[in-house]
């Protein structure tokens, strides 16, 4: 072998080393010692030194070399592989429209070197990457156009952008023109089709992709499998993704944390707690260590049903294997002691949370203070609301506080709704139309009539325009508490023109049940 071609081989392998280490400047210098002492260069070496600057962040200097034709002054001229080295690169920094233009000039000049499939398909999925969808569609066209075969890597990738757009009869549509085109789908074009129809929630549709894919002798990977596990288990079919579940296992797939994840909260919200907890049995069994999340699921399918013994065993047991509860576990079991009454653990849970350094979120401050508002601890609940604004969190706002209120004269607890009421006023919120109405049903519901009167006063003197609503619950609550003769006079005084017409419309019906509630009560005296 001669010297020179010793030299240039050694040049190549050391500037390929360099690149392979993650040292392209390494290359850069090496490359520039061979050209300041004059030797010449082969095809290998300059794709090499492309890439090397590419590797080094100087993309600029590699399009310049290309594009104003300096490569001869190395000795060569440039192939297909050359462009595509900085045309990766171009499309990995986000500069796809770049990349365009250096593969239409290459498809210009032809000669022997035009943009091959490869190209194409690193600048199509270049502009998909960065949501230019339309340029990625046009470029598409373009390469067929051009005589360019796609190949299943372009119209996987086709297929990919479209299903991440919510374009699934479009992506459905390449999918035929695949098979028409006599291109095979791979797993990689079903699982785009099967995962993007599954975050529609459209299971059928992903259902007979996953048919589809296996009727061509095509084995579903663990891709495939979780992503239609988890729309059957988003539409409580959580039995039948327990089959795929096991077909899986069955060809020889493992299933992961994921897969387990998806199957134990399917089973979890559909109230198979047997199925459940035998699953994350066997999945210790299979060596698969449960994560926060997986303790989180039975967490809070245990919580949700008040099963708030094997929730803390569960919690004992998380804590056992070392893994950390999060915030999410601390607001599952807050919000579940404080729907069962147990206000105490609820804030020992906080406090503890807080101990291990777990800062409580929005929804737990929710949770805690709608407890306490629920049973009475109100100087606990105005700290709550002080600790939240003082962290810069939102304090709840009258929405929350009309919910508590609503719940609380339904109960006819109308004198802690009022408690609350003083609250909201204190922490500065604003009452509405919704907080007014919902404490006047509330003491119409308990029959204290003066009391509804003087809260529609104070509606009236805050600004907040009584309706309809709220004066058909006041006449209502006339008939209900035997004061039939109070509407009429009330009405007239007080109620919108429209209100009136209907107690015109009502007034024999209601006529009619106090005369007949009044005939009842004096028989049952006679009886006596």
């Amino acid at each position: 072998m001669s010297r020179l071609g010793f030299l240039r081989r050694s040049s190549s392998s050391t500037s390929t080393c360099s690149c392979r280490a993650h040292r392209p400047d390494l290359g850069l210098a090496f490359i520039g010692r061979i050209l300041r002492i004059g030797l010449k260069t082969n095809q290998i070496i300059v794709n090499t030194f492309l890439k090397c600057l590419c590797d080094a962040k100087h993309t600029e200097e590699a399009v310049n070399m290309l594009m104003l034709h300096r490569m001869s002054e190395l000795g060569c001229v440039p192939d297909v592989i050359s462009y595509n080295k900085v045309l990766k690169r171009l499309c990995e920094d986000s500069r796809s429209q770049q990349a365009l233009d250096l593969l239409l000039m290459l498809a210009r000049e032809g000669g022997g070197c035009s943009p091959n499939v490869v190209s194409y398909n690193m600048v199509i999925h270049g502009f998909f990457r960065e949501g230019e969808i339309g340029k990625a569609r046009n470029l598409f066209h373009e390469m067929v156009q051009q005589g360019v075969v796609p190949t299943v890597v372009t119209y996987s990738s086709v297929v990919d952008a479209l299903c991440k757009a919510r374009a699934m009869d479009k992506a459905e549509l390449i999918l035929r023109q695949m098979a028409d085109n006599g291109v095979r789908p791979d797993n990689v074009t079903y699982n785009c089709m099967i995962h993007g129809y599954s975050t529609l929630g459209r299971w059928k549709e992903a259902a007979k992709m996953f048919k589809e894919m296996t009727s061509l002798g095509l084995v579903p990977d663990i891709i495939s499998c979780s992503s239609f596990m988890a729309s059957l288990c988003k539409h409580g079919r959580s039995k039948e993704a327990a089959e795929i579940f096991d077909s899986m296992t069955a060809k020889g797939h493992k299933p992961n944390i994921t897969s387990y994840s998806i199957l134990l909260h399917g089973y979890g919200n559909e109230g198979f707690l047997l199925d459940m907890i035998n699953l994350f049995s066997s999945m210790k069994n299979n060596g698969i260590v449960p994560n926060c999340r997986v303790f989180n699921i039975l967490i809070g399918v245990y919580a949700k049903c008040g099963m708030m013994d094997e929730t803390m065993l569960i919690f004992a047991e998380m804590r056992g294997q070392g893994v950390c509860p999060d915030v999410f576990t601390y607001s599952t079991l807050i919000a579940a002691f404080c729907r069962m009454g147990r206000l105490g653990d609820a804030k020992d849970k906080f406090s503890e949370m807080i101990a291990v350094g777990i800062q409580p979120s929005k929804p737990v401050y929710h949770s805690l203070i709608q407890g306490c508002c629920m049973h009475g601890d109100l100087v606990k609940a105005k700290e709550l609301v002080s600790q939240m604004m003082n962290k810069g969190i939102p304090r709840p706002n009258i929405v929350f506080f009309n919910s508590v209120i609503n719940s609380l004269c339904k109960e006819g607890r109308v004198m802690d709704a009022q408690d609350i009421f003083e609250l909201v006023i204190h922490i500065g919120e604003r009452p509405d139309i919704i907080t007014f109405s919902s404490l006047i049903e509330g003491y119409v519901l308990v029959g204290k009539m003066d009391k509804a009167l003087g809260v529609l006063d104070a509606m009236v003197s805050a600004g907040a325009e009584p309706n309809v609503v709220t004066y058909s619950t006041l006449v209502n609550g006339y008939f209900k508490n035997g004061r039939v003769m109070m509407v009429w006079p009330y009405s007239q005084k007080c109620c919108p023109r429209e209100l009136n017409l209907q107690l015109l419309h009502m007034a024999p019906y209601w006529m009619g049940y106090f005369v007949l509630g009044e005939l009842m009560m004096q028989r049952k005296g006679s009886m006596r």
